[in-house]
């Protein structure tokens, strides 16, 4: 399941990198992306902890679904942006790509709390 998230969410955003100072941050908010979605599914899968967000809430009964979607979402976002807000501003979108790595980065470490909390429930 980790292989198929990290496939799916790194290659295609990487290939959307259209300007060549896109493709570092790209990559790592990807990787940012996909480790968020590891720490979720597992978070859901083996601690019953809730999901928080409200447009994958309805999958929240099945954590591999939920990752699908959001996969998905974050692919569809990432090139979009890449390819809307990167061809014309390229800072902009170099520093939105970063923001968007440190707050997946967040939320992973968030999940890893959570996991921990559970845990001792």
């Amino acid at each position: 399941m980790a292989a198929a998230c990290l496939l799916v969410c790194v290659l295609p955003a990487a290939a959307a990198a259209q300007e060549k100072r896109l493709t570092l941050p790209t990559f790592v908010a990807s990787s940012a992306a996909a480790a968020d979605w590891v720490s979720t599914y597992q978070a859901l899968k083996f601690y019953k902890v809730r999901e928080t967000n409200p447009m994958l809430r309805p999958f929240e009964r099945s954590p591999a679904s939920l990752v699908a979607v959001g996969a998905l979402i974050d692919v569809g976002s990432v090139s979009a942006w890449n390819v809307i807000v990167g061809r014309r501003h390229e800072r902009v979108a170099v520093a939105g790509l970063w923001a968007m790595a440190a707050f997946r980065t967040y939320i992973t470490l968030h999940n890893m709390r959570n996991m921990r909390r559970a845990e001792r429930r």
